[in-house]
């Protein structure tokens, strides 16, 4: 069954926290920012957003339920906001030079359309609209990342190894890299998700076991 998110909000590092409606939250960690946000036009928090189903945002940009309610809200947002203006009026305000390539933007939207720079959104054809959609979600990118079950403890995503293949750091949601001592101290301490493994002389840290392949480091000497 698919979880219905009904909140949302910045989580550790750069994931972001979903709140369903049986009371789980969901942590989407990785891949692209419009993927952890089901924003695939990287839209701003503003009146086109909360006015079509936002649920929460983070680092100023809206974050939606599912792909469909994104999608649409940016649908609605190039008809209704941007309706009267041309393509190169629309990336001014949409995708500013101050933030963003603009013109590889522009130039990549109308090598993908085929739509003349001067034309207004509002006298695109239903197939040159669409193409304008489908450009910019695949300029932004849309790159799927990892969804697990939240946990406040920080969780470990990466290690760090010397030249013999013996762990030295770890990377873990909240804390960043931090030395493998200090994270043994913090598994001790409950604050790091993790199971302190001892082989010989070897002492190191393993994700606790879940249903997630990936999440699993085990053997990590």
């Amino acid at each position: 069954m698919v979880e219905k998110y009904i909140k949302a909000e910045e989580g550790p590092g750069s994931s972001v926290k979903y709140f369903d409606d049986k009371g789980k939250i969901w942590q989407f960690v990785g891949g692209t920012r419009t993927w952890r946000n089901q924003n695939p036009g990287n839209m701003v928090v503003g009146e086109y957003s909360r006015n079509n189903g936002m649920i929460g945002s983070c680092g100023g940009f809206a974050i939606f339920p599912d792909y469909e309610t994104g999608h649409n809200a940016l649908l609605i947002l190039l008809i209704k906001k941007y309706g009267n203006f041309d393509l190169v009026q629309l990336m001014e305000k949409f995708a500013p030079p101050h933030e963003n390539k603009t013109k590889k933007y522009i130039k990549f939207i109308t090598k993908q359309t085929g739509v003349k720079e001067s034309v207004k959104i509002q006298n695109y054809s239903k197939s040159d609209f669409a193409k304008l959609w489908v450009a910019i979600e695949k300029f932004e990118g849309w790159k799927i990342g990892t969804i697990k079950e939240y946990s406040a403890k920080g969780q470990i995503t990466k290690v760090k190894k010397d030249k013999r293949g013996k762990i030295t750091a770890y990377l873990v949601d909240g804390f960043g890299w931090i030395m493998k001592k200090e994270a043994i101290e913090l598994t001790n301490l409950k604050k790091i998700d993790a199971v302190i493994v001892k082989r010989g002389r070897s002492v190191f840290l393993r994700s606790r076991p879940n249903k997630l392949e990936s999440d699993n480091l085990d053997n990590k000497a």
